[in-house]
């Protein structure tokens, strides 16, 4: 992941990560075996994104949120013991690509990784489509338009037209024989703005940047956590649109295809998300991997370890082109027997944090539990909406419940004039959140969010390190809004003679 700046408790019971125990290391399919020489190979990297955030309460993935990462895994092989043993984008992905850790301080440019994933390919005939976003190390003479990248660069695609430059490589997926497709994407990453609607909404500026960078203040973390798997389900439809094109293009069965990520992220879990320490370093190792063989149509579950180090190794296995050597190796075939079963994490600082096997699968059980416990899987409740102090006065009508008028307290709500004019095809005023004024810094707020008079979230006040103010912040759905001016109501949920009632902040 790029470098940026305990959620609610309960658990549930679910089932571990295991579907088919398919642990040997060194399967061939009849798929591969068929295969021909010299497939179409697709290459698709995500970022920031931890395979536990794809899992459902079965251990499966979730084909109601993600059906098309569900499709992979129905009709390829999905590894959820995969893992990247770095936090950062560009070592992750020159690691990737080169299959061998380039080390701290290298950059992933062709200067100082020639031998990579694209020079490999290319001295073995194979035509580039590629399209990298933190990287630099396709050959000007394969690929025109490669250009080098610098911090800088990487804010400005950060910064609009992600989708559109998906769709753009998209439509350069032609039919053909020897051809890598490369992607790198830079979602699920920050910023979140996308729902799986593909709608967007507004990030109110004067308070997005503290709740992205509060990693220690419980409402935030758990926020940014929906948040992720909102944008998460926006990622799956992407992922739709590319499969479809290689449908259409009859590559879908033909091809290589391998869908993963540059490395986890620790979501819902207090401390810094993006860096690695003896408390996240399990939600950054693992990591998505599905790899769909040339010809293959029935799905596996690959529960054994393999690391993203291993892709290109991989790649060439399949491509049957001559390679460097590599520290990784073939997850197919016998070189995959020399993956060693535990994965050793390596910090910025240069230290390093060993996780064995039976740490990997103990810690995604028990991940998938807390997220399960937090927003349900599949169309099981609470939901992405579902979280907040107060879940059962959610659908409520205000007309239905005992509502007085606040006294002493009053809520400033960030771009307040966006919802007089609501645009349903423009970005929508989803994410409410400001400060409270009147609010003790000792005193408990539980608020409840309504729009056009129904409550439709609750949430509670918050404090931010080294600021005085007392904040809210919630994610409204976007059901709840109509074109034109909506009615947005800010309410104190409290404990009067009758029971709850809320009290109508100003």
């Amino acid at each position: 992941m790029l470098s940026w700046r305990q959620a609610l408790a309960g658990a549930v019971a679910v089932a571990g990560l295991a579907l088919v125990a398919c642990s040997g290391s060194g399967e061939s399919s009849a798929a591969s075996r068929a295969a021909a020489a010299h497939p179409p190979v697709v290459l698709i990297a995500f970022d920031e994104f931890p395979t536990t955030s794809l899992v459902a309460g079965d251990g499966r993935v979730d084909a109601v949120r993600y059906p098309n990462f569900a499709q992979l895994a129905h009709d390829g092989d999905w590894f959820p013991y995969a893992t990247s043993s770095v936090d950062e984008t560009s070592r992750a992905m020159g690691l990737m690509l080169t299959g061998s850790d380039p080390g701290r301080g290298r950059k992933p440019t062709i200067a100082q990784m020639p031998r990579n994933l694209f020079t490999t390919l290319g001295r073995g005939g194979y035509r580039i489509h590629a399209s990298e976003e933190v990287s630099s190390l396709c050959p000007k003479r394969r690929c025109r338009n490669v250009r080098p990248q610098n911090q800088r660069s990487v804010l400005h695609e950060l910064g609009g037209g992600r989708p559109e430059r998906v769709a753009s490589w998209a439509r350069g997926i032609r039919r053909g024989g020897r051809t890598l497709y490369f992607k790198h994407v830079l979602l699920p990453h920050v910023p979140l703005q996308y729902l799986p609607s593909g709608r967007h909404y507004t990030r109110p500026a004067a308070i997005e940047d503290h709740l992205l960078h509060a990693f220690n203040s419980g409402w935030p973390v758990t926020q940014v956590y929906q948040r992720h798997l909102l944008q998460l389900g926006f990622t799956d439809r992407l992922l739709g649109t590319v499969l479809d094109r290689l449908k259409r293009t009859g590559l879908y069965d033909k091809a290589l295809i391998i869908v993963t990520a540059d490395n986890g992220e620790s979501f819902g879990r207090l401390g810094n998300r993006h860096e690695i320490s003896t408390r996240n370093a399990l939600d950054i190792a693992l990591t998505p991997l599905f790899i769909k063989q040339p010809n293959q149509h029935a799905g596996r579950v690959v529960r054994r370890h393999v690391r993203t180090l291993d892709i290109l190794p991989t790649i060439v296995h399949f491509a049957r082109v001559r390679a460097p050597r590599m520290r990784g190796r073939s997850i197919y075939g016998p070189a995959a027997r020399r993956i060693p079963s535990g994965v050793t994490m390596a910090q910025r600082s240069g230290r390093h944090i060993r996780l064995s096997y039976s740490a990997l699968v103990r810690g995604a059980r028990a991940k998938v539990r807390h997220a399960t416990a937090l927003f349900g899987s599949g169309t099981a409740a609470p939901g992405l909406f579902g979280i907040g102090p107060h879940p059962e006065l959610h659908g409520k009508r205000l007309s239905s419940l005992h509502v007085v008028a606040a006294s002493g307290l009053a809520a400033h709500v960030a771009d307040r004039r966006a919802w007089s004019h609501v645009r349903l095809g423009g970005s929508l005023p989803l994410l409410v959140s400001g400060t409270l004024t009147g609010a003790r810094a000792d005193a408990t707020h539980d608020l409840a969010f309504a729009v056009n008079g129904t409550v439709v979230a609750t949430a509670p006040a918050f404090s931010l390190p080294g600021l005085r103010s007392r904040y809210f912040s919630a994610v409204v759905p976007e059901s709840s809004l109509h074109e034109g001016a909506n009615a947005l109501d800010v309410l104190e949920i409290t404990r009067g003679p009758a029971g709850t009632q809320l009290a109508r902040l100003p």
